[in-house]
């Protein structure tokens, strides 16, 4: 678990909250929030889990009540991943906006890819071409000496 102290994320409303997160499992989160998460997580499932030890053996055959009271706690995890959903809503608000030459350019170089060698890939292979036509990718990746040819 590694900090964040002010995410890349910008929060919906800054009531009552603080810009602290923490970084799990490569998801920037409220800690608050994953620690109630986790409590209301383990309560209904170990809740349904322990509920089905005592109601089980009433209705049940003595050999399947261990089985149902598992099931009944997976459905106690299942209700609590829904309540969760809905208690803690995401508090960030993705943009998208459209790049231009210069951006793109920038990009490339700062990871260090070869236009040429993308270039013949994108030559060779039409399931990669049809793909980067699709994402309307592909003209970033045609070097400038190549553009007028095409």
């Amino acid at each position: 678990m590694s900090e964040v102290s002010k995410a890349e994320t910008s929060p919906v409303s800054n009531t009552n909250q603080s810009n602290y997160y923490v970084e799990i499992l490569g998801d920037t989160v409220s800690p608050a929030h994953a620690l109630f998460s986790i409590l209301i997580s383990t309560a209904l499932g170990l809740g349904g889990f322990l509920a089905g030890k005592r109601i089980f053996p009433a209705i049940a055959e003595q050999k399947m009540v261990d089985s149902y009271s598992l099931l009944l706690g997976i459905v106690g995890c299942v209700v609590a991943l829904i309540l969760c959903a809905l208690l803690f809503r995401p508090k960030r608000i993705l943009t998208e906006s459209q790049i231009n030459d210069m951006d793109s350019e920038g990009l490339l170089k700062s990871l260090q890819v070869d236009l040429n060698e993308e270039y013949e890939v994108i030559k060779r292979d039409p399931m990669i071409r049809k793909e980067m036509e699709d994402l309307k990718i592909k003209d970033i990746f045609i070097p400038k000496e190549e553009d007028n040819k095409i």
